[in-house]
């Protein structure tokens, strides 16, 4: 009998030892992500997604992933932290700005949270996109982002980038066309011809705030700009449909992390409940996460708020892509 329980006991300690050294990236960082979480001041912090701080030390600025028509489109990436052998995985970064605005910037509410996935071996990479002016030019956008995918395929190599752990987290009108991009076919949205045979496939993608159902917006109040050119629009009804993401859901799509706020009144709560509905229906995996406290713009959001959001995110990314 004691045989027996030497034998067990050994038997258990060699499995626990052998599961620390399989999953001990994964057990660090979900320690970062307690330690920081619990880090957290006890009071209302102000963040905004028009706040821009840029991650430490990039390694790579403006590269070139298009140029088509005399029009160049560039990157961003910051690297990986950690010294390993290993592939990096992927988090790519489009930015909001309601198709008009903005650029590849780093948001500041998001900085902690990227840089700590830095220092555990992940990749960020920063995009841009043609913005829109005097036309509506969704094609186009949504063919930039899927394009920066099938650019990181063709040049993986060269950066030590993981090409099967992509993910890509997509902030406002940046989540529309991350929707866009991760749920069409890679035979949609052709841009540039030289990428064309890459794949444009994700693994996982997060959706902050993102328009789904183009409809229930107010386009005097998110792009005022753009209000005559998209009331003006031939067949205004098409324009809707043909650029909403659940057009595109299926079972196959990629895991979905939906994160929006019941307070927000520039994209209406109901894109994303409708969006979560709708993966559900299709038999797709998806996480709804919903916030109380803050606008459209993560303005003045809550403690409780941050924690939830910073823990969700980096539980999400850690279970989908794994070191």
């Amino acid at each position: 009998m004691k045989k027996f329980f030497k034998y067990t006991f050994i038997t258990i300690l060699c499995s626990v030892v052998i599961i620390l050294v399989i999953f001990r990236n994964r057990i660090m960082l979900t320690y970062n992500l307690v330690h920081y979480v619990v880090s957290l001041k006890d009071n209302k912090v102000s963040y905004s997604i028009n706040n821009m701080e840029t991650l430490k030390t990039m390694d790579h600025k403006n590269i070139i992933y298009k140029k088509v028509n005399g029009r160049s489109q560039t990157l961003d990436i910051y690297s990986s932290k950690k010294e390993t052998d290993k592939l990096s995985p992927v988090i790519l970064y489009v930015h909001g700005g309601s198709w008009a605005y903005g650029d590849k910037s780093i948001p500041e509410f998001l900085s902690p949270v990227l840089e700590m996935l830095r220092e555990q071996g992940y990749t960020i990479i920063s995009t841009s996109y043609e913005l829109m002016k005097d036309k509506v030019i969704f094609e186009d956008q949504v063919s930039d982002v899927k394009d920066t995918i099938r650019w990181i395929y063709k040049n993986g190599s060269m950066y030590n980038l993981n090409k099967n752990e992509i993910g890509i987290i997509g902030i406002s009108s940046g989540a529309h066309l991350s929707l866009m991009a991760s749920y069409s076919d890679n035979n949609h949205f052709i841009g540039d011809p030289s990428l064309k045979q890459y794949s444009s496939s994700v693994k996982y993608i997060i959706d902050f705030s993102g328009p789904t159902d183009l409809s229930t917006l107010n386009i005097k109040e998110v792009a005022p700009e753009l209000y005559h050119v998209a009331e003006a629009a031939y067949n205004k009804d098409l324009l809707i449909d043909s650029y909403s993401p659940l057009k595109y859901i299926n079972k196959n799509i990629p895991s979905t992390l939906i994160i929006h706020s019941k307070a927000d009144t520039m994209v209406p709560y109901v894109n994303s409940s409708i969006l979560y509905s709708k993966i559900k229906e299709s038999k797709g995996r998806a996480r709804m996460v919903s916030l109380s406290s803050s606008d459209h713009t993560l303005k003045n959001i809550s403690q409780d708020d941050i924690k939830l959001l910073v823990t969700e995110i980096l539980k999400f990314i850690i279970l989908n892509s794994p070191l």
